[in-house]
């Protein structure tokens, strides 16, 4: 499993509309990733005691792939309409990686 991050830091003078990223740029994401082999898609919104502080991570996504291969094709094939979302939601450039999802068994 591959899993594909969006991640991003909050800097000085960042704005971030969470309503519409895990809303509106969630549909636009799972539209887009759906028919190229997304498996699952997860958004997060950070939560931290106070104001967020430069460097610390706001939001973030998980999109999930079978394969690496399908992975970077949906990624080629889509970046240019999930980049072009961004300035909706935020001012802040996200950072991105792939990883490839690892488990490991709990036993009590």
């Amino acid at each position: 499993m591959i899993k594909v991050t969006a991640l991003y830091r909050w800097r000085e003078d960042a704005t971030f509309n969470h309503d519409y990223y895990h809303g509106e740029h969630m549909r636009i994401a799972r539209s887009a990733l759906q028919p190229l082999g997304l498996v699952r898609l997860e958004s997060d919104r950070v939560l931290y005691p106070g104001e967020p502080r430069p460097g610390q991570v706001v939001a973030l996504t998980n999109a999930f792939f079978s394969d690496l291969k399908q992975a970077q094709i949906a990624a080629k094939q889509t970046a240019a309409a999930l980049m072009a979302d961004i300035p909706n939601y935020t001012n802040i450039e996200p950072e991105s990686y792939f990883a490839q999802m690892l488990a490991h068994e709990v036993t009590a």
